[in-house]
Parts: structure tokens; C-alpha cells; sequence
């Protein structure tokens, strides 16, 4: 009996020990006291790919999202109206303190921002306020850790991350937190189109990029694949905020004006990919912010519920657009001379031919007539400026009782023994025509004097 009644009473002191162990679970980030891990053994919680499908659609990866509900498991069973054990102060699916994030603290409690901003006190058992609630204070204040959760890429690396510094635990089972997110990742975690940020060439949009009017810098967007399906030419960089917008800033290396860039070949999971394009300025001044997404066209795009991400929100560029300088135009006048110098050629040329007919005819007489032309040309140009051109005839008719050929006679010659035309100072045409005159004057008086 009496090592019965011991057996009992160690009995007693243990299930005490357990009691107490249970409250030990996890600190408030306000109070520091405890709070109790899940009573479980199951992998998979009834609100889990609720939940994960919720953050997901936030723009996290499947193992960030993955490793928010692996602690939400260990604080609560994704239960949003879990309290904690032993009537500790822990309540809903993150067990937010009484007294603390759950009702009191000033701007950052869930019963204030579901009440004044998320469907009114009866919702602030519910799931999707707490939600709501969860990812507010993510992107609210600094200190929850978004921004380490985000740059996590493992599941037990995402589900360290929200616990140090979401949860702010006291005394924390790490390795159950991961346990549970691991299910869920492997449950849930598959997505079919998924993609994780490597880098860009343009600033982060905390820093706004200037370009002036009418630049044209190339950019890029390096991603990896994070999902289960492989990329092909119909994964696309497209323009978000609001989806399929035009851009101001799309060119001829654009796929479209609302596509900056495709995927050329293809990229399997795991692998990444450079989409480039270029940041043509528009002509009008002003600040833009430039918001891109991915898109598998026609499918669905990757911030799509059930997808992977990354969110609308994301790829960001913001840029100022300054007008460009104003050009002075100077004018400048130049001196032009032309000038000419004179060059003299000269060339004579002289060409001649004699006939001569001789007929006679008697009728009491004889009569001869010849006639000697004979023509010759010289044209010239030179420094002199003497320049000429003419020709001769010579006509002339004997009656010396006889035939003859020739120039005619000499005491039977009349007419124009030279005429020259020229074009220069020592004659020319005047003289030309004068000549004919005269062998004309002659030819007729001769004509005039024949016998009858």
C-alpha cells in the first residue's frame, strides 16, 4: 500500500510536470510568456492549404508559404479560435497575446484591425481576418520579418525565419515547426508555375532610376523557375498594376507593348532565366512606376491563386523623366571663292579645194569661164583672245577666146579675192559679208558688160 500510495503520488507530480511543460510553448513578442505548442500527431491540419494558398497568393514562394504554416501548426493547429492551453493568453491561429497583438496594442491588434478594417468584431475568430491580420503586420512593420522571410529558399530556413522573428518565441520546438511545414510543402508545395527573384539591372523601386527624354537603356530581369512546370516561349514578362497595360516605355525589342520579353528555348525547374529588353523613355516628362508579372499566356499568370508568384506587385521600376537639354545651334558662315583662270588653246585648221570648169561656147566668140574656189577655216583661242574663222571664194571669168582651167586670169578676175569671218578683234563677220557684197557687186557688172 504504501508503495502504491507513492506510485500515486509520483503519478500526480508528473502529469503536473506536463501541465506546466505545456504552457512553455512559445514567448509573446510583447509579454514573453509562454505558449503552448499543437496537441497533435498529425502532419496536415484542416486549415492548412487554406492558408497556404492564401500566402501563396500574396506573392510568397511555396516555401516561404510553407514555412508560415509549419508555425502556425506548432502554435495552434491552424485553428483561429485556439486558446491556449491552460487558460494562458495566446488565442487565434498565431496565438496573439490578450493584452498585447490580440486586442491591445496600439494600431498592431488583431480584434482593432479586424473590427475597424476587416468585416467587424464578429470576424475576429475567423480565419481569413487572421489571415489579413498575419500579413498586415508583415507589411506593416519591419521588425516581423518579411523581408528575411522572403529571401529564404528552403523550408527549414523560411520556417526558422517567421519563428525568430513573427512568433518571437521564448522556448520554441524548431524542429517540429519544420516537421509541419515540410508536410505542408510536400502536400501543397508542387505548384505548377512558380518563379523566385535573382536580380534585375535597374534599381530596386526604393530608388527611383532618371532617364532622360527619349533614352533607351537595356535592362534585364534574371528569375528562377520555382515551379513543377518547365518554361517555353510562352513564358513572358508581362506588365501588371493593371495587368496587360501598355507601357510608355516599350520599343522595337518588346514582344508587345504590354510583353517586354519571352523565354527563348526552354527552362527547366530549377533552372533560371535573363528576360531582357529595353527601358525606352517617352518623350513626356513625368515619374512612372513600371510593374511587371509573369505569365505562362494563356495559361495563367504566376501570381494566379494555386501558382507560385512572385505577386503583381513585385518587379517595380520607378522612373523620373527628365526633358532633354536644349540643343544651341550656332551658325557659322563660310567663305566661298571660286575663281577662274583662263587658258588659251589655239588650233587652225585650213582646208582648200580648187576647181575649175572651162567651157567654151562659140557663137562668134569664145568665152572661157573658171572658177578657183577655195576655202580654209582657222579657229583659235589662246591668251591674245584672237580667235578666227573664215573662209575665201574666189570667182572669176576670162573670155580669151579659149578654154582654160584654173583660178581664171589674172587681167580677168574679179570678185572677192578674200573674205574672211572671224570672231575676235581684227574682223569677223562684218568684214565677211562686206566681201561678198563686193564679189556679188563684181559678178554682176561683169555679167552686165557681156556682149551681146
Amino acid at each position: 500500500m504504501r508503495f502504491s500510495r507513492d506510485a500515486t503520488r509520483l503519478g500526480y507530480l508528473l502529469v503536473l510536470a506536463g501541465v506546466v511543460a505545456l504552457g512553455a510553448g512559445c514567448g509573446d513578442p510583447n509579454a514573453g510568456d509562454g505558449e503552448p505548442v499543437a496537441q497533435t500527431s498529425e502532419a496536415i491540419f484542416g486549415n492548412d492549404q487554406t492558408s497556404f494558398d492564401y500566402f501563396v497568393g500574396k506573392g510568397l514562394t511555396a516555401v516561404q508559404a510553407a514555412g508560415i504554416v509549419g508555425n502556425l501548426d506548432q502554435e495552434s493547429g491552424d485553428d483561429p479560435t485556439a486558446v491556449q492551453y491552460g487558460g494562458g493568453p495566446g488565442r487565434g491561429v498565431a496565438q496573439w497575446s490578450t493584452g498585447g497583438r490580440w486586442d491591445t496594442d496600439a494600431n498592431d491588434n488583431e480584434n482593432w484591425y479586424v473590427t475597424t478594417k476587416d468585416g467587424g468584431s464578429g470576424n475576429i475568430w475567423n480565419l481569413n481576418p487572421q489571415l489579413d491580420f498575419i500579413w498586415y503586420e508583415l507589411t506593416t512593420f519591419s521588425g516581423y520579418g518579411l523581408a528575411n522571410l522572403k529571401a529564404q529558399t528552403t523550408v527549414s530556413g523560411a520556417t526558422t525565419a517567421f519563428m525568430t522573428d513573427f512568433e518571437i518565441c521564448g522556448t520554441c520546438d524548431a524542429t517540429n515547426r519544420i516537421n509541419y511545414a515540410q508536410a505542408v510543402y510536400n502536400a501543397y508545395g508542387s505548384v505548377p508555375y512558380a518563379a523566385s527573384f535573382v536580380a534585375q539591372s535597374f534599381p530596386y523601386a526604393t530608388t527611383t532610376m532618371t532617364m532622360t527624354a527619349g533614352q533607351v537603356i537595356p535592362s534585364y530581369i534574371e528569375l528562377k523557375n520555382t515551379g513543377s512546370k518547365t518554361w517555353d516561349s510562352n513564358t513572358k514578362i508581362g506588365t501588371t498594376e493593371p495587368r496587360d497595360r501598355t507601357s510608355a516605355f516599350a520599343d522595337a525589342t518588346w514582344v508587345a507593348p504590354n510583353r517586354p520579353a519571352r523565354v527563348s528555348g526552354t527552362v527547366a525547374p530549377g533552372g533560371t532565366f535573363k528576360f531582357t529588353f529595353d527601358l525606352a523613355a517617352p518623350m513626356t516628362p513625368g515619374l512612372y512606376d513600371e510593374h511587371f508579372g509573369v505569365v505562362e499566356e494563356s495559361v495563367a499568370w504566376f501570381s494566379d491563386p494555386g501558382e507560385g508568384g512572385p505577386p503583381d506587385s513585385d518587379l517595380e521600376v520607378k522612373i523620373q523623366v527628365v526633358a532633354a537639354p536644349a540643343t544651341t545651334s550656332a551658325s557659322s558662315s563660310t567663305a566661298s571663292s571660286s575663281s577662274s583662270g583662263s587658258t588659251g588653246s589655239g588650233g587652225s585648221g585650213g582646208s582648200g579645194g580648187s576647181t575649175g570648169s572651162g567651157g567654151s561656147t562659140g557663137s562668134g566668140g569664145s568665152t572661157t569661164s573658171g572658177s578657183t574656189t577655195g576655202a580654209g577655216t582657222t579657229s583659235g583661242t589662246g591668251a591674245s583672245g584672237a580667235s578666227g574663222h573664215g573662209s575665201s571664194v574666189t570667182t572669176g571669168e576670162s573670155s580669151t577666146g579659149g578654154a582654160g582651167t584654173g583660178g581664171g586670169s589674172a587681167n580677168e578676175s574679179s570678185g572677192c579675192a578674200v573674205a574672211t569671218a572671224g570672231h575676235g578683234p581684227t574682223g569677223g563677220s562684218a568684214m565677211w559679208l562686206f566681201g561678198l557684197v563686193l564679189a556679188a557687186g563684181g559678178f554682176a557688172r561683169r555679167r552686165g558688160a557681156r556682149p551681146s
